[in-house]
């Protein structure tokens, strides 16, 4: 039963990912300054997963999202799948991974003092601690898969918008996007035995505001062998060119 539930949960969420998204052009948008409104929403309730913490680690993580107490009879769950995409619809958590929608997460270390991750208004899609770069520098990262901003131009921030790579230390400090603007984030890989994630972005390089085999990927890596990581980009298909 419980191997059923997570397969519903992720095939929900898989299934609202779907979408190649759209980007309009015609209204700028300034990601650095918008700070989130939506805990101001009337019409819905703020709500906290339970706690999370990655094993090995000392910093619990308590997941944020709104529901609305109207919706299909009313909120009973966080992660029952009751809500809209822009809610807490969903989530899962295994050992290294935090996956649903949520709008911040609120990290508290072993003295219960308290911080937001963000002021910035963000849709967060999943969190990955990086494990293996954990156990080799015994420095703690997570990954995120973000929509940081309505690049759709639909006056909402959802699924349907650009997803970006973030970045932040496992306490929730130094966070900060990874991915340029307007690039589409793709996916990523840490290859064992090595101190690096490598990932890909697609930029809508003809600027007709959709991504298809017009477009370009770009290619990167980032680096922990360092103090501190360095983000890299490089070309593995330019033999062709």
């Amino acid at each position: 039963m419980r191997e059923l539930a997570i397969c519903i949960v992720l095939l929900t969420l898989f299934a609202s990912c779907g979408q190649q998204p759209k980007i309009d052009y015609e209204e700028k948008i300034d990601t650095t300054s918008v700070v989130d409104d939506r805990v101001k929403d009337t019409t819905k309730i703020l709500v906290s997963e339970l706690p999370i913490k990655f094993d090995s680690t000392d910093i619990l993580i308590f997941a944020i999202g709104l529901v609305d107490l109207q919706e299909r009879g009313g909120y009973s769950k966080i992660g029952s799948g009751s809500y809209g995409s822009s809610d807490i619809a969903s989530s899962y958590f295994n050992q290294d991974y935090l996956i649903g929608n949520f709008i911040n997460l609120v990290f508290q270390d072993k003295g219960r003092n308290e911080r937001k991750l963000t002021d910035k208004k963000i849709l967060i899609r999943n969190v990955n601690f990086l494990r293996e770069i954990f156990s080799k520098t015994k420095a703690g990262y997570l990954l995120y898969s973000i929509s940081d901003r309505d690049s759709n131009g639909d006056k909402e921030l959802s699924h349907s918008d650009l997803e970006a790579l973030y970045i932040s230390k496992i306490d929730g400090t130094d966070f900060k996007k990874i991915t340029k603007e307007l690039h589409e984030f793709y996916d990523y890989k840490l290859i064992k035995g090595e101190s690096k994630v490598y990932f890909r972005t697609l930029e809508d390089k003809n600027k007709d505001g959709e991504l298809n085999n017009q477009d370009k990927f770009h290619y990167y890596y980032i680096d922990f062998t360092a103090e501190n990581y360095v983000v890299t980009e490089y070309n593995p298909v330019k033999i062709f060119e």
